[in-house]
């Protein structure tokens, strides 16, 4: 008996090391600290200017103005805000978004008013694809701020991922339950100048990885 439970010992310490060897004992599953890599965009700050941005300004629904870069600042002018938040806008496209990562996507943001813009990620080749990012009413004042949103890939991989800046006529249609503003602020504010700088897109890796 003393001989059997002698055996029985060795056994279970050899599986124990093996375990601990093996790396099946270490920390418990889900325990991976994810933190924010590197900046996805090229010029993000646009201290290079344009590229690779693109202007985007829709005279199919009324839209009128420019976007300028200049003094590392987007600026766009919005001359006639038309009838849709897309008439006078700016993108970043071909970004590689994978299935399943989690991603976060910050900015700073100002208006010659106190607005509202709508941005958002999603497909730039399929617009009725339900996008990545869904759209964000962003509130934005005279004042630089810095606005962030984390999301997580529902959908396949895609290599032609775009952010989306939409500075013309809001509906407040995104707005979040609660808010203050009214049609009529809207429509009266649809028109004040926005400024955009340090735009970044960063893809959640393991805290080893990013180090």
């Amino acid at each position: 008996m003393k001989k059997q439970k002698s055996i029985l010992l060795i056994i279970i310490t050899l599986i124990m090391t093996l375990l601990v060897l093996t790396g099946c004992a270490s920390s418990p599953k889900g325990s991976v600290t994810l933190v924010p890599g590197e900046n996805m965009l090229d010029n993000g700050n646009f201290d290079a200017g344009q590229d690779p941005w693109t202007p985007w300004i829709d005279e199919g629904w009324g839209g009128a103005g420019e976007v300028i870069w200049a003094d590392g600042i987007a600026k766009l002018v919005i001359d006639d805000p038309g009838t849709a938040p897309w008439a006078v806008a700016m993108h970043y496209k071909k970004l590689l978004i994978e299935k399943g990562e989690k991603y976060v996507f910050s900015f700073k943001m100002k208006s010659d008013e106190n607005r509202v813009i709508r941005t958002g990620i999603g497909n730039g080749l399929v617009p009725t694809d339900p996008p990545y990012l869904y759209y964000q009413e962003v509130e934005i004042t005279t004042e630089w701020q810095t606005y962030t949103f984390e999301f997580k890939m529902p959908f396949r991989t895609d290599k032609f991922g775009r952010i989306d800046f939409n500075c013309a006529l809001n509906t407040g249609e995104f707005l979040p339950e609660g808010s203050p503003w009214t049609q009529d602020q809207l429509k009266a504010t649809s028109s004040a100048t926005v400024y955009i700088d340090d735009v970044e897109l960063r893809k959640m890796v393991p805290e080893s990885a990013a180090e």
